[in-house]
């Protein structure tokens, strides 16, 4: 029998849409007609009864086991309809599936699942077992044999589907993707149970396949007449994204010629992004001329709907750029006052005196002094990095030091990597100091200094004082044109100093084809070493090619690996970046040594499992460095780590 699904225009709140519906040869019984059950003389009316879908993925599966030419069932679609087999259905291959005799295939119908108070499941802990999805359903099942949890669409999902958004070819039901899929209407991973047409490369959710589409649509706040929804959509523009997508449903106005996608409708008017200042506002008209997208730096075409700043001289943005979720925090501000999302930018610190402040991360005063010589076993407690010049803040009863402009750091700030505000903290001088090590987002960069911080239900977000402080453009020293955070690259990209990969965070040059990380653009362009008078500069290897080929610390070939390098014109000296500032420049211990509990690679190195050891971080500056237990080398570094019986770890690497 075929199982296929359509959709019909039916009234939904009185209001015509397009519903999901069987055909009238998959359904076990005749149209509009419930299944029925024999109960002695009468039949007892029911709804119909469907197999678990488990039941269904396991009958593909051995079917496809069971052949010689041992074909992967992944590349096959579903053979089995969702329906119970019943005495007026002839399905033969689903009463197959309910005679075969195996363990793993449930002979149990779902049934309904009700949740407590008939509220939606809580997404952050439900998914259904078929497709992996933690999203909405209009209902939901249970499996009694297998306990498994199903969404209603995922249930009843047909072999075959008719879409709107796809009228050439039906939609075959596959069990996993032979590759990485996403969904055609909502853009998310497929992992699981989804619809595609093999021939046009289309891929849907069950449930995103299987959802309602309302026939005409009347919202005024994105246009006063009302929207027709128009099948046809892969020659039509939207006027609000600027985008075509031939799968997300699609509405016109044809008085107005105005094309809007469902996805678009309800635009925010005022939103704030993270990449500018000021609020933005949602305008159907740009001026026209040649106008350059803030975000992704392409050109924004005039004939459709942008943001603009109403502050700022001729700043456009594409929707689809302001509305991305790394660069807009969800609200619209339409109606809401600007002091409303403003953010505390107080005072960082209390000043007692002249000179004399009081931080609220360290418990003594702290005096203003101007750098004399170069310590290198002092350093700020906010950047972690050693104090080469100009003015910092040094404690009148401890070795506490923080540079001037740390000292300065904004309690609280927007940066353009982060759509929330983020505020400013420090490991182990925080309020609870519950965190040793934090892990920078920006440049992936373990510290143990101050860091900005912002936290959801789902996720969190570090950024560490050096990378805060890149803002945009970004006046690097080391070029001579603004640099600007990358956006979609579509080629493979690698920094101009560490010539890696890199799939952290970019800043990249719009008049040449200059690229560095994040890495490499907040590590100091200027920096001191113990046995040179004078400053040394970073330079990429093709820079220090006439210098000497030998780096002083780990006397390597500076050709041989692809590092920063620092170097000085006066002297010759030329040094690895890594090896004068340390693999993990942003760790330093807090007092006399930071300990940490972390799972060794070591003992399974010597034979033995891995296991949990402690050590501790310690400056590398008697006169004798350690040797590496891993490694059996120097520990070249500023920092080591230090185990129980004499262990010593030139980095994490080794441990």
């Amino acid at each position: 029998m075929s199982s296929m699904g359509v959709f019909c225009k039916e009234e939904i709140g009185g209001k015509p849409n397009l519903v999901y519906t069987l055909t009238q040869t998959d359904n076990p019984t005749s149209s509009g007609e419930a299944l029925t059950m024999d109960s002695g003389e009468d039949d007892l009316p029911l709804q119909p009864l469907f197999f678990c879908p488990m039941a269904r993925t396991n009958f593909l599966k051995l079917k496809y086991k069971n052949d010689d030419d041992g074909v992967n069932f992944m590349g096959h679609p579903f053979n089995s309809s969702p329906h119970f087999p019943s005495k007026r259905s002839s399905d033969q291959l689903s009463q197959s599936l309910l005679d075969c005799n195996r363990p793993e295939i449930c002979k149990l119908p779902v049934v309904p699942l009700f949740w407590c108070n008939y509220e939606e499941p809580d997404l952050r802990v439900f998914a259904c077992t078929a497709c992996d999805l933690g999203i909405l359903s209009t209902n939901y099942f249970a499996c009694l044999q297998c306990e498994g949890k199903f969404h209603k669409e995922c249930v009843e999902s047909p072999l075959e589907i008719k879409h709107p958004s796809h009228l050439f070819h039906p939609l075959q039901l596959y069990k996993i993707p032979r590759r990485p899929m996403t969904c055609s209407c909502c853009e998310e991973p497929i992992f699981n149970l989804f619809y595609q047409c093999t021939t046009c490369e289309v891929s849907m959710h069950t449930v995103c396949a299987m959802s309602p589409i309302p026939f005409v649509l009347d919202h005024p706040k994105s246009h006063p007449h009302p929207l027709t929804f128009f099948p046809t959509q892969d020659s039509l523009v939207c006027h609000i994204c600027s985008l075509i997508r031939n799968f997300d449903p699609t509405y016109i106005c044809i008085q107005c010629v105005f094309v809007i996608h469902r996805d678009c409708i309800g635009f925010p008017l005022v939103i704030r992004i993270s990449r500018h200042p000021h609020r933005i506002s949602f305008t159907f008209s740009p001026q026209s001329g040649l106008l350059t997208c803030g975000v992704c730096r392409q050109s924004v075409d005039d004939r459709y709907g942008a943001y603009v700043c109403n502050k700022c001289d001729a700043y456009f943005v594409h929707s689809k750029c302001a509305l991305h979720l790394m660069m807009w925090d969800g609200k619209d501000l339409d109606g809401v006052p600007d002091e409303d999302d403003m953010i505390d930018d107080g005072e960082p610190f209390q000043r007692i005196a002249d000179g004399i402040i009081l931080h609220p991360f360290h418990s003594h005063h702290l005096r203003l002094e101007i750098f004399k010589a170069y310590d290198g076993k002092k350093y700020c407690r906010g950047c972690v990095l050693p104090i080469y010049e100009g003015q910092f803040y040094s404690c009148m009863e401890c070795d506490f030091l923080l540079h001037e402009s740390c000292a300065n750091a904004p309690r609280m700030i927007r940066h353009p990597l982060y759509p929330h505000p983020l505020t400013l903290n420090a490991a182990n001088e925080g309020p609870g100091k519950n965190i040793a090590v934090f892990c920078c987002s920006a440049c992936k960069r373990d510290g143990t200094g101050f860091y900005y911080e912002h936290h959801t239900d789902y996720s969190s977000f570090w950024l560490d004082l050096r990378c805060a402080m890149i803002t945009e453009p970004f006046e690097y020293q080391g070029h001579i044109h603004p640099l600007f955070l990358t956006w979609n690259l579509q080629k493979e990209t690698r920094c101009q100093l560490c010539k890696q990969k890199s799939d952290v965070s970019l800043l990249n040059c719009m008049e040449c084809e200059y690229i560095i990380c994040f890495c490499c653009a907040t590590i100091p362009y200027k920096v001191r070493y113990k046995h040179d008078s004078h400053f040394l500069s970073i330079c990429d290897g093709k820079e220090a090619g006439d210098q000497p080929d030998w780096c002083e610390i780990c006397e390597g070939k500076i050709k041989e690996r692809k590092l920063s390098v620092y170097k000085c014109n006066d002297c010759c000296t030329t040094l690895h970046a890594e090896c004068l500032l340390g693999i993990h420049i942003y760790m330093k211990p807090i007092t006399t040594a930071l300990k940490f509990y972390v799972y060794s690679q070591f003992t399974e190195y010597k034979g033995y499992a891995p296991r949990r050891i402690e050590v501790s971080l310690c400056l590398n500056s008697s006169l004798s460095r350690p040797i590496c237990t891993r490694c059996m080398r120097r520990c070249l570094f500023p920092t080591y780590y230090r185990g129980l019986n004499r262990l010593f770890f030139c980095s994490w690497n080794c441990i």
